[in-house]
């Protein structure tokens, strides 16, 4: 599909060149480069690049558009119409009508003049067989020709919006153009409108919450178009379903995986790590351990497992070859086309050698790992020192850290104390009063959400206190509940049994409250498999968990979880921060900058 050109700059809107380009837009049979136009134009005025300065400050788009049409009425009509139609807002389209030059509109196509008559029509989905990315399809239909809305979707972990462009014609073309296209085989999906909002909302949503943002050659242009078909499309479908696979089922593909030929040469050793490797699908992947890319072959490899997976060397150091066979195995029971496995083998091979650098730490330990090792006692004879901890001073930018043990434990105290709360002046502020018995507020929470958020408040006061003998972690975990509610509502739509957000939630604040045997400096003494128990989840609650932050716009960075909010900790946790904070503050070097 041919994807549209840069972004425009609004601060060129009087000159003779755009001008030029609103009339062949307007005087064009397809809607396509008109409504390009109006979907960029109001993206960049409604986020500037900050970092140009040569850019001068913007009138907002209403303004721009009045002075537009007091300057140029006859040329700029076009495009004022379209965006008195794209904002959602009665008074600027009732002021934009009072000034629309109407002796000479019907010299205007017919869509344009009619452009209040534009919506989605139809929807579909072109779905990779390995569920590892598709592109949603809106049709959208004017008083003259359709265009198609193309929305790239990767559905690696929770589904987020990749592009999003404009492709000529009705759907049905672009469906054929897409089938018959691409190098590798793909399904057509026909998508109800309600289904197609659920999707296209959801992986909006998560797109807000990516770092570094989402940009392309499109994208955010064509947002303003995106955000008006939605308006338009009906409420009420059903968005991505998440599947929650149960422990005996995979046990059940284990079992079926060593019985098969696929694994005839495998140790056992070897087919040890099939387990994991199916969960690594089901929680990080497309859900179905039984469809492989050479995409998630690569995340895996380069990232998931030598980060995630603590076995000795020699034991990760087979992962490669069970993985081969999995692969083949995967997708020979699920019938994808074999160009998808002769792609995931490719990627196992061409990652092989990074895949081994990790396993065997031949990349450099982050300083913050340093850190936390040196801080714990943990493997200290594996330490990568060759010299006195003092002779590191210059490779860490000079000073005294490591030279200075009592400056050292002071600058990694405070810090990670900051860090919990939010800031080092939330740290000097910080208090140990215990958090307040509060209700679940509801207030900008998607109205959708909120019977099923507040259906969970009882049980949440209910494992505070009885599973965690910890009243105060209701109100932590109320408080989280209502920001995801606000934030990311998304998470709440999916087919999640309330048992398992649940597990997650409480996963999430009782990291952040070190209230977990295993985290360092544990203030608790209940394990996870413990708090699963209690609730009756057989699955780990990590991959809900990640995927609840990630809705929240949290990041989660290695094993700990840390909000970086103080409304999210108990007054137990808070102690121990002021604690540490009185401690060893008068130990922190002169020159130290958090």
């Amino acid at each position: 599909m041919n994807q549209p050109p840069g972004p425009f700059d609004p601060s060129r809107a009087d000159e003779p060149e755009l001008l030029d380009l609103l009339e062949e837009a307007a005087t064009s049979e397809s809607p396509l480069m008109l409504l390009e136009i109006a979907s960029t134009m109001l993206a960049s005025v409604d986020n500037p690049d900050d970092d140009d300065e040569d850019v001068e400050e913007l009138p907002p788009i209403r303004e721009l558009a009045v002075q537009m049409l007091e300057a140029t009425p006859e040329e700029t009509e076009p495009l004022v119409r379209i965006w008195a139609q794209m904002l959602d807002d009665e008074l600027f389209r009732h002021r934009i009508a009072k000034m629309l030059p109407t002796p000479k509109t019907k010299r205007l196509p017919e869509w344009i003049r009619r452009a209040d008559e534009i919506k989605p029509f139809r929807a579909a989905a072109v779905v990779s067989p390995v569920k590892i990315e598709e592109t949603i399809l809106l049709e959208v239909s004017t008083a003259g020709r359709s265009v198609t809305l193309a929305v790239a979707v990767e559905r690696s972990g929770s589904p987020y919006l990749e592009d999003a462009y404009l492709a000529e014609g009705p759907l049905s073309s672009v469906v054929e153009v897409s089938s018959t296209g691409l190098p590798t085989p793909v399904d057509v999906v026909a998508l109800s409108l309600p289904d197609a909002g659920a999707r296209l909302r959801e992986v909006l949503e998560m797109s807000t919450h990516m770092f570094p943002p989402i940009e392309t050659e499109s994208w955010p242009g064509t947002r303003p178009l995106l955000e008006w078909m939605l308006a338009k499309l009906p409420n009420g479908g059903t968005g991505y379903e998440i599947r929650m696979w149960e422990p005996e089922e995979i046990e059940e593909l284990v079992a079926d995986f060593r019985t098969s030929p696929f694994a005839a040469a495998l140790t056992e050793d070897e087919i040890s790590h099939a387990h994991l490797l199916f969960e690594f699908q089901i929680n990080y992947g497309n859900n179905d351990p039984l469809r492989w890319s050479g995409t998630f072959v690569e995340r895996l490899m380069c990232d998931l497992y030598p980060r995630k997976i603590m076995s000795p060397e020699d034991e990760l150091l087979l992962m490669p070859t069970t993985l081969a066979a999995v692969v083949r195995y995967a997708n020979n029971r699920s019938g994808v086309d074999p160009v998808f496995t002769e792609n995931a083998i490719a990627a196992i091979e061409d990652n092989r050698e990074e895949y081994e650098a990790r396993v065997r730490g031949d990349q450099p330990e982050s300083t913050s790992a340093l850190f936390a090792r040196l801080l714990t006692g943990i493997d200290d004879d594996a330490l990568p020192l060759s010299e006195p901890l003092s002779d590191l001073d210059d490779e860490f930018g000079g000073g005294s850290f490591f030279g200075d043990q009592a400056s050292m434990l002071a600058e990694i105290f405070i810090s990670s104390g900051a860090e919990a709360v939010g800031g080092i002046d939330a740290l000097q502020a910080l208090t140990d009063e215990p958090l307040p018995t509060e209700g679940l507020d509801t207030a900008a929470v998607a109205e959708d959400v909120v019977d099923r958020l507040n259906s969970l408040v009882p049980e949440i006061r209910r494992i505070a206190d009885e599973v965690f003998d910890e009243p105060e972690l209701a109100t932590a975990a109320l408080r989280l509940l209502t920001t995801i509610g606000r934030v990311g509502p998304a998470i709440f739509r999916r087919r999640i049994t309330d048992r398992s957000l649940l597990a997650a939630l409480f996963w999430i604040v009782g990291k952040d409250n070190n209230l977990f045997t295993g985290q360092w400096g544990s203030d608790g003494g209940m394990t996870i498999r413990e708090l699963q128990n209690h609730l009756g989840v057989s699955s780990s609650p990590k991959p809900t968990a990640e995927k609840m932050l990630h809705a929240a716009g949290f990041e989660l960075y290695g094993p700990e979880v840390v909000l970086g909010d103080p409304r999210y900790l108990v007054s137990r946790r808070r102690q121990r921060i002021v604690a540490h904070r009185d401690t060893y503050w008068d130990d922190l070097p002169e020159d130290w900058e958090y």
